[in-house]
């Protein structure tokens, strides 16, 4: 099973999570990397899968790029709200398992009340 999981919202970090899969894969291996499009067999339980590599992994790495908070489905409901929300069932799960939770901030995203130009503004 995969060491290190990957969770992002596609339309909002997508081609980061890629990225990222990619440069993991050539340090570590593409087995030690779980990522849903790379990983899931066509007419699997999509649901029964993710569980299965949260609740094994050793980590996991939150994609959070602009959208990903205020993501709406298509009755314009907050996505993170919705209980079965993909997003919110990995971050959920690797929570609830004590599992490593680490937040990788994509396209100048910010989690801190710092203001948008400290935010956008790389720090040496």
């Amino acid at each position: 099973m995969p060491a290190i999981f990957i969770s992002y919202r596609r339309g909002d970090a997508e081609g980061e999570a890629g990225r990222l899969f990619d440069d993991l894969s050539a340090q570590f291996g593409a087995k030690a990397i779980f990522m849903d499009v790379m990983d899931i067999k066509p007419g699997r339980d999509f649901r029964k899968v993710i569980d299965e590599n949260v609740s094994s992994c050793g980590v996991l790495l939150a994609m959070i790029g602009k959208g990903w908070i205020n993501a709406r489905d298509d009755a314009g409901r907050r996505r993170l709200d919705d209980p079965q929300d993909f997003v919110r069932l990995e971050t959920a799960s690797a929570l609830k398992r004590d599992i490593p939770v680490i937040p990788v901030l994509v396209r100048n995203r910010c989690l801190s009340t710092r203001s948008r130009t400290e935010c956008s503004t790389p720090t040496m």
